[in-house]
């Protein structure tokens, strides 16, 4: 139990930093944020501030104790997130070396999303 508690809070609290630090700039509509997905991706300006509050919603929900059914969502969330975040960038030109970092972010969700079930388990046959 010991070893699956580590790499569940390891993998957590990064993919949670990574998601958090974007959401803060998402839902504070900062001029970076902004330029990404408005400029770059196309998607209307209201968007980046609606999935930056959505982020940090999920952000929580995942950090928190409890709630199983709602970290699904989270989790859920973030991989629709991730997906379209990597099918956007690669609609507009972006080489899979560009996305490279999506995609080391969404093995990182997996992680989490795996040992969150492993977690459960163990504490069901405890």
């Amino acid at each position: 139990m010991k070893k699956i508690n580590i790499i569940y809070w390891i993998s957590t609290i990064l993919i949670c930093f990574v998601m958090g630090a974007g959401a803060v700039m998402d839902a504070l509509a900062t001029p970076d944020a902004v330029k990404m997905v408005h400029d770059q991706l196309g998607y209307p300006v209201y968007f980046v501030t609606f999935i930056g509050i959505a982020k940090i919603l999920g952000t929580i929900a995942i950090l928190i104790p409890g709630m199983p059914k709602l970290k699904e969502w989270a989790y859920a969330g973030f991989a629709f997130d991730l997906i379209g975040a990597t099918y956007s960038g690669m609609a507009i030109g972006a080489t899979i070396v560009q996305e490279a970092p999506m995609l080391i972010f969404m093995a990182l969700l997996a992680v989490s999303y795996i040992y969150h079930r492993k977690r459960l388990a163990a504490k069901q046959t405890v």
